[in-house]
C-alpha cells in the first residue's frame, strides 16, 4: 500500500509515476487509486520477473513507461498482458 501513498505524494510535487502491483494487490490499487497502475500475473515479490529474467523484466519496465505517454486518467489500471512462467516443480529434500 505505501508505494500508491508514495506515488500520489510524488505526483503532487509534478512528477509522474507508475506503480507496478501484483494481480493479488488489484483491490488495493482500486482503492489507493495511484496516477497510473500496472498490474501483472507474477508472484509475490517477483512484480517485474524473477531474479536474473531479464528479458521479463524489461517488458514490464517498458510497458510501465509506456503508461507515462498513453495513460490519460487518473487512477488508471493496465494488466500487463502475459502471464507468469510455469512454476519449475522442486522436489521435497527427505
Amino acid at each position: 500500500m505505501s508505494v500508491g501513498h508514495a506515488s500520489r505524494v510524488i505526483e503532487e510535487a509534478g512528477i509522474p509515476t507508475v506503480c507496478a502491483y501484483i494481480r493479488a494487490f488489484r483491490h488495493q490499487a482500486q482503492r489507493i487509486k495511484p496516477a497510473r497502475t500496472l498490474i501483472t500475473k507474477h508472484m509475490l515479490g517477483r512484480t517485474i520477473g524473477a531474479p536474473g529474467d531479464v528479458a521479463r523484466q524489461t517488458s514490464v519496465v517498458k510497458a510501465a513507461l509506456d503508461m507515462l505517454e498513453t495513460a490519460t486518467e487518473v487512477g488508471t489500471i493496465r494488466e500487463f498482458p502475459e502471464t507468469y512462467p510455469a512454476l519449475v516443480q522442486f522436489s521435497m529434500c527427505r
